[in-house]
């Protein structure tokens, strides 16, 4: 796989996992999925002025072609942004395999709307009550996505 441009539908929950689904928007199939996790990671090339960004270890896998790579990624958010996207950055494009990653949020759910959206398009695998299950400080981005590999 060298490039997906659609739609992703992610949803962040207040223990800084996320998980999503792509959306092509050529076929409304939905190729892949996205999990994720905020890691304590710093920029070691950060600037003091400006504020540091939170970062996420991010896995991108194929649904349907397993002959398609899982992707891991290094992505950045804007820190205390909740309706903030994630991309990577040109410090980490070697962390990164070359991969470049962008999403923005054009759509931002929280409260009932957000946990009515969850309930609805993401499953819990887990039979046990997790804390993702009742998590009342979740939220849903909705947004372009796209990621290509140069």
């Amino acid at each position: 796989m060298s490039s997906f441009k659609g739609i992703a539908i992610l949803c962040f929950y207040s223990n800084g996992l996320f998980q999503g689904h792509c959306l092509s928007t050529i076929n409304n199939e939905s190729p892949y999925s996205l999990a994720g996790k905020l890691i304590d990671h710093t920029d070691p090339k950060h600037n003091d002025c400006m504020e540091p960004d939170d970062f996420y270890s991010v896995l991108i896998q194929p649904y349907n072609n397993k002959d398609d790579e899982i992707i891991s990624l290094l992505l950045r958010r804007p820190k205390n942004n909740d309706a903030a996207g994630l991309s990577t950055h040109e410090h980490e494009e070697e962390t990164n395999n070359g991969y470049q990653f962008t999403f923005e949020t054009s759509q931002f759910l929280s409260g009932q709307q957000a946990m009515a959206f969850k309930n609805k398009y993401f499953v819990n695998n887990n039979n046990s009550s997790s804390p993702e299950e009742d998590d009342q400080d979740l939220i849903v981005c909705i947004g372009n996505i796209e990621f290509k590999k140069d």
